[in-house]
């Protein structure tokens, strides 16, 4: 059960207040230290240091790099404008192909 703090004395509440913040603040800390040790604990089972599995799981969390695709599509009326084939088609082609062109006459 909590205790009833209605009566304490403003300099009271204000000591409690501080004292409140320095015990969470000690648990805080003590959280950490357990979950640090925690982490220690479970690299050593594994044989390997703390910076070495960090190191493993930057690694392993790295995104494989795609390799670019190549454009099969261009503008023949902008060549800086074209289009790999995949994805939405951009708006140039679309314009192009509602004036009745076709997909193939923009082939590269």
């Amino acid at each position: 059960m909590m205790p009833d703090i209605s009566n304490l004395s403003v300099e009271e509440l204000k000591r409690l207040t501080a004292e409140a913040e320095a015990l969470i603040e000690s648990k805080k800390d003590q959280e950490l230290e357990d979950a640090y040790n925690k982490i220690i604990e479970i690299a050593e089972k594994v044989g390997l240091s703390l910076e070495q599995l960090i190191e493993y799981g930057a690694h392993k969390r790295k995104k494989t790099t795609r390799k670019a695709v190549e454009p099969r599509y261009r503008n023949k009326n902008n060549p800086s404008e074209t289009w790999t084939g995949r994805g939405k088609q951009p708006r140039w082609l679309v314009a192009e192909l509602e004036k009745g062109g076709s997909l193939d006459d923009f082939l590269i």
